[in-house]
């Protein structure tokens, strides 16, 4: 295998799907893709900031001329539209090695079939055209999100790199390292065909049932890879944290939010009548349930998770003795909840926690609204 095995035309596609040479003619169409969900905001992509879509074009010529990478758009056939981007990269052709990576989606496409059908096209090209002995893929430690999506590939994890690389913001990252043999690939092949047959992926019309579970042994570490985001790592504690301080409360009643059977977000509320002693020492309101904490993974946000999590602790709520109101704050940052908590009924009270602005429905509008949705 060598580096002319990439030509620049090279072009592949299926399902509605075409990877084409990323161009200098797809600047305005990567600047359309970026903004859909505002992706340059999180800081463990390497989706490119407005303005810096020539930039990030160029960079990519820079590494074909190099021999070490071959840049793709992600394109909508029956559109035309730009869907992201996405790359072969540190090509190392004596040991018949590729990697796959500056992958990124709109977010009106993610949670989709596109990154399984990309994912296939790529792989499938660099296993079974250009003889590779094994296909590689690296993230970021905290882009669980990212590390998801590579172990559904059927990728091995190979271990991390200690404080290897910068993340956009200057944070220094671990770089978490995964890789497919060419033995491996035909099982991985006929999982992600099988999984493309049967619309194995959510689709953005789907409308999945949204639970509140008991966090167990099984989902517990799926629950504290989930990411909120750039804005919502500022806004929220992590899920980890959020556990930690669980387990010294008995008042605290964590649950994983699962849409279907996929833990999408976390929710923590605190019910003062499991503990009214402790309530009293918190100076909690004794006729108040609390959502504590409430986030959805980036990659599962725009679906609804989020209101329908509460819509659960509502009914959690009605059920409780004693219970007159349902209370959360917000941090006031650029992109916080405050809109859709309005949107639910939430008004806020006038009081503050810190900095954070407190918000309340009253159970009777609760019960209203539960109506609405029977």
């Amino acid at each position: 295998m060598s580096n002319p095995v990439w030509p620049s035309d090279v072009v592949l596609e299926r399902d509605g799907i075409r990877l084409e040479p990323l161009a200098l003619s797809h600047e305005s169409g990567l600047r359309e893709a970026a903004a859909d969900g505002e992706l340059y905001k999180i800081r463990v992509t390497s989706v490119p900031e407005p303005g810096a879509e020539r930039a990030y074009i160029e960079a990519a010529f820079k590494g074909r001329a190099a021999g070490d990478r071959q840049a793709f758009a992600v394109i909508e056939t029956a559109t035309g539209r730009v869907l992201g981007s996405t790359s072969y990269h540190d090509i190392v052709a004596v040991a018949k090695r590729v990697e796959i990576g500056y992958t990124w989606y709109r977010k009106s496409v993610q949670s989709s079939h596109v990154n399984t059908t990309c994912k296939l096209l790529l792989m499938q090209h660099a296993f079974e055209t250009l003889g590779c002995a094994v296909v590689g893929w690296r993230t970021s430690h905290l882009n669980f999100a990212s590390q998801r999506a590579i172990e559904k590939l059927g990728a091995k994890r190979d271990g991390a790199i200690r404080h290897h690389a910068p993340h956009r913001d200057g944070t220094i990252r671990d770089t978490v390292i995964y890789s497919m043999l060419a033995s491996e690939w035909p099982a991985a092949k006929e999982k992600l065909e099988k999984r493309l047959a049967s619309g194995g992926y959510r689709s953005a019309d789907a409308s999945p049932k949204v639970q509140l579970r008991v966090i167990t042994a099984d989902d517990l570490i799926p629950i504290l890879r989930l990411n909120p985001g750039a804005v919502g790592e500022r806004c929220v504690a992590t899920n980890g944290v959020s556990l930690a301080q669980a387990s010294y409360s008995a008042n605290a009643v964590p649950r994983a939010i699962y849409a279907d059977e996929q833990p999408v977000g976390f929710i923590m509320l605190y019910d003062p009548t499991l503990d009214p002693a402790l309530a009293a020492k918190d100076e909690a309101k004794t006729d108040a349930i609390d959502v504590w904490r409430l986030m959805v993974d980036f990659k599962e946000q725009g679906h609804g998770y989020g209101s329908a999590a509460m819509y659960e602790a509502w009914r959690y709520a009605i059920n409780r003795p004693g219970i007159k109101r349902v209370r959360l704050s917000y941090v006031p940052t650029e992109g916080n909840p405050s809109p859709a908590y309005k949107a639910l009924g939430y008004t806020e009270t006038g009081e503050k926690d810190g900095t954070e602005i407190i918000m309340e429905i009253s159970i009777d509008a609760v019960r209203e609204r539960l109506k609405v949705l029977v």
